[in-house]
């Protein structure tokens, strides 16, 4: 799991254009913390995992992998593209009240 967390963090520095040591600065960790977590030769403890989360603007769950929060901005948009395309092509199967729970739901 270290090197997941490894990809992801270094993952979100390159999407931030932040550098280690400004993560490090950030989170209030030493440089070579944040480059041993980057490497996957050490796992940050869980309140650190948070911290360096915040610092990147992510969720915990996109570092450890697991769930939504484990997707990339890009990866989202792709997936929001391929749902859109999936209701467009299936318009015709919702029921009036389907549709209208879709509506709110975009609207809300």
């Amino acid at each position: 799991m270290s090197e997941e967390i490894g990809k992801k963090i270094d993952e979100a520095l390159k999407e931030k254009n932040m550098t280690q040591k400004e993560l490090a600065e950030k989170a209030g960790v030493t440089e070579a913390a944040v480059s041993h977590y980057v490497k996957g030769d050490r796992e940050p403890r869980s309140n650190t995992l948070g911290v360096i989360a915040a610092a990147l603007g992510v969720t915990a769950g996109f570092l450890l992998g697991v769930g939504i929060g484990s997707m990339t901005k890009d990866d989202k948009l792709k997936k929001f593209e391929e749902l859109k395309n999936l209701i467009l092509e299936n318009k015709e199967l919702f029921s009036i009240e389907e549709r209208a729970e879709l509506a709110k739901i975009l609207l809300n």
